[in-house]
This record gives structure tokens, sequence and C-alpha cells, in this order.
């Protein structure tokens, strides 16, 4: 037993440093919540990891998805989508795999703004960033507006490889 009292001391220590304070009942029912809201985003991280590795272009991902509570649209330079956030499905009613391979056009139709669209455009045309709000279609064909912050994304040796948007509701 004797053996053991250098090592008790020591994480007797440890434990003190941490942060580790005895919290309401109440607590945590937020602390599961904010954790099932983690795990649901754990396949978009590792997704994104893999996809942003030769990026030159940072983001605080965690946030957009937990504060800013963000869709992540990732197209090639040629707009077709490769990837869609899990969460779009609550945003417009699509999965992510419905989405892959088509334009973000698609979330468009008749009352969506031209002059938005123009805008978005030339900002693509122009490998510059914008952020607009426009007026988008459901999968069940009802509109939302939808605030779109869109950047052009190069690779470490300065070639467009991708665009990325952060989308939310308005």
């Amino acid at each position: 037993m004797e053996d053991f009292k250098g090592y008790d001391l020591m994480m007797a220590g440890y434990y003190k440093k941490m942060s580790n304070h005895t919290l309401p009942l109440l607590s945590w029912e937020f602390l599961g919540e904010h954790h099932t809201t983690l795990e649901a985003f754990k396949e978009d991280f590792s997704t994104l990891k893999k996809l942003t590795k030769d990026w030159n272009f940072t983001r605080n991902y965690h946030k957009e998805f937990t504060e800013e509570e963000s869709v992540i649209i990732i197209t090639k330079p040629n707009l077709k989508i490769v990837y869609a956030s899990q969460n779009i499905h609550q945003l417009n009613g699509y999965k992510p795999n419905e989405v892959i391979g088509q334009t973000p056009k698609m979330f468009q139709g008749v009352g969506t703004c031209q002059k938005t669209s123009a805008k978005v455009r030339d900002a693509i045309n122009n490998k510059s960033s914008f952020e607009v709000s426009i007026l988008n279609y459901k999968k069940d064909q009802t509109t939302y507006k939808c605030i779109i912050k869109g950047f052009p994304v190069y690779d470490k040796k300065g070639k467009l490889i991708n665009y990325i948007a952060f989308e939310k509701a308005a």
C-alpha cells in the first residue's frame, strides 16, 4: 500500500487543478444536450478535416456548427457540390447525399432575386468572397430566407480548388 502513496498524492494534486466542480443535477441535462449536439457533428468534423487538409483557408467549424448554427456546403470550382453538412436537412429538407453532385442553384426558384444571384455569380467569377441574404426553396418548395457567406478556397500553392459557404436561415 505504501507503494501507491506517491501516486495517490500526485493524482489528488492533478484532480485538484482540474475544473471538476460539483454541479446541480439540472446541469447534467444541459451538458448532455451539448454532448448530443457535438456527437451529431462528429462525422462532419471528420469529413471536414479530410477535405480541408490541403487548404490555405481556416475557419472554426466547431463555432460554425454550434454557435452560428451554420450549414456548410463545399463545391468544386465548377460549383458542383462535393460536401454538405448533416444539418442541411434541418435548413431545407434535403439530405447531404441528395445535393452532392448538384449545384447550389437547385435551392433557387421563381421568387429568388436575380440581382442577388448575379451578385453571387460576379463574386464567384472574380474569385472573391461574398455575403448575401437570398430567398431559397426547401425540398417541399416552401421558401426561406438564407444568409450565405461564401469564400473561394485555395490550396497551399495558390490554386483555386473549392468554394465554401456557411448558410443559415435568416
